[in-house]
């Protein structure tokens, strides 16, 4: 399709000053709506309100710089020399990131799809969980993704030279953006209004009582289907260790004001050594995995009742943590052993001790 017919009459000149100008008031627009949504729009809630806070924040951040980006690229068309060849390097690097930040917002939507749906996610590694949420959101949303990042990415650069960004081009990519943002503004609070229907419908099912214990107790049924959804089937029932001869079955307390996981453990193995390494690191992945969710809950126990055979009486090893402690923990890149030794929180009985 030859576009040019269309645009061959336009005074890019007078266009990308007009464009200055639309999305700043567009950004504008933005920042109101995301400072109300993130300050004061889910001050109610009571149930998830980090994961639909972190929502708003993923969709944000991309639509932030696809006004950003037109914002720039206005400047650079109509104030700066050698604009078409600054123009493509500054398109190249504004796809990089936008990637990144649609990619996350997709992931987290498909994070929410799959605690309120009957997928499931049981990838460990990172990465492979990150596309697994995305690829659990179906093949139409996928298609979409694919069609979004082609419209606003591929589509500007194929209509001209590497190396270059024509007036033509610049054009063409941030009217694509301008529309894109405005249709996503246009969806924002019908978004919010969808969240708090769901926030009433947890309520209604709690008969809206406003005890502590409730609304724990909601998140905590939450954090548990996630988990089972990640993989962690010994919340289910009793399955073989990893690693380590043995079985495992995991309780998750519903009379806590924490996350309190009473975890019992069936080993065969009567090497020492081998059992706390095995326990060390189940809690290391463990408690990754409780960080990354996105629940209202920010204390986390593990409660070991570890039975040796041959010896009469279970072995008791014990860590509580704060959400933000580990958060610093992982931000150091610990491995198993240290990361417990910086648990400041914890009861371990003196067998273990002696390793």
């Amino acid at each position: 399709m030859n576009i040019d017919i269309f645009i061959k009459n336009i005074d890019f000149g007078n266009y990308f000053a007009n464009q200055l100008v639309l999305s700043s008031t567009l950004l504008g627009l933005l920042i109101a709506t995301s400072t109300f949504l993130l300050q004061s729009g889910f001050s109610s809630f009571e149930f998830s309100r980090t994961m639909f806070l972190k929502y708003y924040v993923r969709l944000t951040k991309f639509l932030f710089l696809l006004l950003a980006y037109n914002i720039i690229t206005s400047i650079i068309f109509l104030y700066l020399e050698s604009s078409t060849q600054i123009a493509f390097w500054f398109h190249i690097l504004f796809s990089l990131i936008f990637i990144k930040y649609f990619l996350d917002f997709y992931a987290h939507k498909g994070y929410i799809f799959t605690i309120s749906s009957t997928k499931f996610n049981p990838r460990k590694n990172k990465l492979r969980k990150y596309l697994r949420y995305i690829s659990n959101l179906g093949f139409l949303q996928i298609m979409i993704i694919v069609f979004l990042l082609s419209i606003v990415i591929v589509y500007p650069l194929w209509l001209g030279k590497f190396g270059i960004l024509t007036e033509r081009q610049g054009f063409i990519s941030t009217v694509i953006s301008f529309v894109f943002c405005v249709v996503s503004l246009i969806r924002i609070l019908p978004q919010y209004f969808d969240f708090s229907e769901q926030e009433y419908k947890q309520k209604q099912n709690n008969e809206l009582s406003k005890e502590i214990e409730v609304d724990v107790s909601q998140e905590l049924t939450i954090l548990k289907e996630t988990l089972i959804k990640n993989g962690r089937k010994e919340l289910e029932k009793t399955i073989p260790t990893k690693d380590i001869n043995g079985e495992i079955h995991v309780h998750l307390s519903d009379k806590k004001d924490e996350a309190f996981f009473v975890i019992n453990v069936w080993l065969k193995s009567s090497n020492v050594d081998q059992i706390v390494r095995w326990v060390e690191k189940y809690s290391y992945d463990f408690f990754k995995e409780l960080n990354d969710t996105n629940v209202d809950i920010n204390s986390f126990v593990h409660s070991y009742f570890v039975r040796i055979d041959g010896v009469n009486e279970p072995k008791m090893y014990f860590i509580r943590a704060k959400r933000t402690e580990l958060e610093e923990s992982f931000k150091k890149s610990y491995a198993p052993t240290e990361f417990v030794k910086t648990i400041k929180n914890k009861v371990i009985d003196d067998l273990f001790r002696s390793v």
